[in-house]
């Protein structure tokens, strides 16, 4: 008896090809996240790629060149911004407006004096980028409510803390600003903070992301995101 030989039927190599090639193509659309490097810092970061990322001189604008007598303490700095329509003033604040619509932040890097590493703190690192101890002191502890802390990080060499917070937008102005009426609004600006210090204390290097707290509730699969990917590698 002769045996019989099975064939593939020839539709079913078209069939593949074109899945194939759907994956092939499918793979090759615009990317989802972007990367925020410093290699000299060594600090990487990774923002959805539609965020608009700001340096040091567009947040900063044209100011005077520290001179030797006066160094820039400033090793890095980078703002970025999720909204549409994107504005410098979303990063910095301007008009005291921090409860914003779409998340903004910072990257920074800091060199110390040599007094700044004999005085700096926990404390020190909590209020890098919002003054709260000074606004639970002078405002009250209504204004600031604290929902993360951990102030025991330790990573590769380096130390600090990440925490979690709202804070009151009028709290913010008339503390950091000496702004406003006096009298505290109910919008709360939500903060994800983390900053570490490097094994010899001479830099600091801190993340954040704010928002309105509707915002950040919104938002926060693609901010947890960001504020994972934070990471600060020995020199």
């Amino acid at each position: 008896m002769r045996t019989m030989r099975c064939f593939p039927r020839p539709a079913a190599r078209p069939v593949v090809a074109i899945a194939l090639l759907g994956l092939v193509l499918g793979g090759c659309g615009p990317p989802s996240h972007r990367y925020v490097r410093n290699t000299e810092q060594r600090t990487a970061f990774k923002l959805p790629a539609d965020w608009t990322v700001y340096d040091e001189q567009q947040l900063l604008g044209q100011e005077e060149t520290a001179s030797a007598d006066t160094p820039d303490p400033r090793e890095w700095l980078v703002g970025f911004d999720a909204d549409p329509s994107p504005s410098i003033a979303h990063v910095v604040g301007s008009g005291g407006s921090f409860a914003t619509d779409y998340p903004s932040g910072i990257a920074a890097v800091f060199r110390l004096s040599p007094q700044q590493r004999d005085q700096v703190s926990l404390g020190q690192l909590r209020n890098l980028i919002v003054p709260i101890d000074t606004i639970v002191e002078q405002l009250g502890q209504e204004a600031v409510r604290v929902l993360v802390y951990d102030d025991r990080l330790m990573r590769e060499g380096f130390r600090g803390l990440h925490l979690e917070f709202q804070v009151l937008e009028s709290a913010i102005a008339q503390v950091r600003d000496q702004t406003g009426s006096g009298l505290l609004n109910d919008t709360y600006v939500h903060v994800s903070q983390t900053a570490y210090l490097d094994e010899t204390t001479d830099r600091v290097y801190v993340f954040a992301v704010m928002c309105s707290a509707e915002c950040f509730a919104r938002n926060r699969g693609e901010i947890q995101t960001a504020v994972d990917s934070w990471t600060v590698l020995p020199r």
